[in-house]
């Protein structure tokens, strides 16, 4: 756990707003002193994640953000139980790459159901070090 910021979490419209919305909500509730290396990269990834939510998930909408000292953790819940599949988008595609991004720059990632929906979350770390959240 962090001692310099807390846990923070945010609910979300489920409107085309609601990425913009992630995004600024991560770049002000971060935990800079220890992730701030990071925070542009999981600007990008959230705002896949939640785009997906956005579009394919349903309410609530939730994103929340930890910092372990080391690592990042962020999480987009939303209300449909359904795992995101990455795909293979084609050249010309103008989407399908999110989850595929999320692979790419982060130390891992992965879904969680649950009850009422799923989690979709990733881990950035800075320094290298583990997540302990």
């Amino acid at each position: 756990m962090c001692e310099t910021t807390p846990r923070a979490e945010r609910a979300l419209p489920q409107s085309p707003q609601a990425p913009a919305i992630a995004r600024s909500f991560l770049r002000h509730e971060t935990c800079l002193v220890h992730t701030g290396a990071v925070v542009e990269d999981a600007v990008l990834l959230v705002s896949e994640l939640v785009t997906n939510s956005a579009l394919h998930g349903g309410p609530p909408i939730v994103v929340a953000a930890e910092c372990d000292g080391h690592a990042l953790q962020v999480r987009v819940r939303d209300g449909n139980a359904t795992p995101p599949r990455p795909r293979q988008a084609a050249a010309s595609d103008e989407s399908g790459r999110g989850l595929e991004l999320v692979d790419l720059l982060s130390s891992d990632w992965g879904v969680d159901p649950f009850e009422e929906g799923k989690h979709v979350w990733f881990v950035l770390r800075a320094g290298g070090g583990p997540y302990a959240g």
